[in-house]
């Protein structure tokens, strides 16, 4: 395989050349062009990323901050956003926070780096510190669910209250009056977006929310177990179970075979994301369906217009995703459909 150097000698051109043809950076005869172009094929030339780094100050890389990947949902973020950085030739280099590990330092970690030419996170919780450090950042940014206070950035977001609100809609409508929900964790603006749904439903449906029915979770499958536990010990029990995402949901159906509970012939039960585990319950789970893939691939071709001056990385941008119905049999309906968006 060639090097550059050699590369430039056949070609009859400078290093220069063969450097801003190879990367469409700067002026060079159409003419010179392909013939670089078609040395460099022929002998299978691959550029040194770093090196190319250095002559064109890019890297061709993202960085991507989540929260603690703990289910399915943060297995399909990642994919939508590295199959559409694939597509822009682009690289996703992956880290995560938690307690050991402050999300405004591995932000900042990013940006000192010089590893990625932009970054995306996703932070619901809004952790410490984090809105105050946003404006450090020398790399443009993308929010995904950001938390609150985050409008003078760029984000892409879920419609959670919209999502929240139809499927509890949906179950009010079937005439269940005492609906449960097992809530996400405290201070998480995607939880508190579907409580918010989940509440306006009742009030337009002129059905009270009973505050005792209203069990908080942290979106984990154990929370969910316990959760849907502690809502069926209570004297006056829910005939409906809203839990706030499809894990929490799968918890709630472990609990259920636990107590000999049939669903939704015992109790009602619905879920929140439409992730894949969603399908393989029995009765299939009625869920929300979060365009998850698309979320993550419009966040990473934005931050590439942003990288490439396309547009003006200081200019907020925002877009809010509809959400969809998947009607399964744990809500009590008899045919399974989709209803997406609405």
């Amino acid at each position: 395989m060639l090097n550059i150097h050699e590369i430039a000698a056949k070609a009859g051109v400078s290093i220069a050349t063969v450097s801003r043809a190879l990367n469409y950076s700067g002026p060079v005869k159409e003419e010179t062009r392909q013939r670089i172009l078609q040395i460099a094929q022929e002998y299978d030339y691959k550029p040194n990323p770093i090196a190319r780094s250095l002559s064109t100050q890019h890297t061709d890389t993202i960085g991507l901050i989540l929260p603690e990947m703990v289910d399915e949902f943060f297995m399909d973020i990642i994919r939508g956003i590295d199959e559409e950085a694939y597509r822009g030739k682009h690289y996703v280099l992956v880290s995560s926070f938690h307690t050991q590990r402050n999300i405004a330092e591995t932000l900042l970690e990013f940006m000192s780096s010089g590893r990625v030419d932009g970054v995306i996170i996703m932070a619901p919780e809004g952790q410490k510190g984090l809105i105050d450090n946003l404006h450090r950042s020398k790399r443009p940014l993308v929010l995904l669910n950001p938390p609150a206070g985050a409008d003078a950035y760029t984000w892409f977001k879920i419609n959670n209250h919209q999502g929240a609100y139809a499927i509890t809609d949906h179950l009010l409508g079937h005439g269940y009056r005492r609906v449960g929900m097992i809530t996400g964790p405290h201070r998480n603006s995607d939880a508190e977006e579907r409580a918010s749904g989940f509440r306006e439903a009742h009030r337009h449906r002129g059905v009270p929310v009973s505050e005792a029915l209203i069990i908080p979770g942290d979106f984990s499958a154990r929370s969910g177990y316990y959760g849907f536990m502690r809502l069926m010990s209570l004297l006056e029990k829910p005939d409906a179970v809203f839990a706030a995402n499809d894990m929490m949901a799968v918890g709630a159906y472990q609990a259920a075979r636990s107590l000999n509970l049939h669903i939704p012939q015992d109790v009602a039960l619905v879920g929140f994301d439409d992730i894949f585990l969603s399908q393989l319950l029995t009765p299939r789970l009625t869920t929300v369906h979060v365009p998850i893939v698309e979320l993550g691939s419009k966040a990473v071709r934005y931050l590439i217009r942003m990288i490439k001056g396309e547009v003006d990385p200081h200019l907020p941008y925002h877009e809010e995703l509809a959400t969809g119905l998947v009607i399964g049999g744990s809500c009590g309906c008899e045919m399974s459909s989709v209803v997406a968006p609405f």
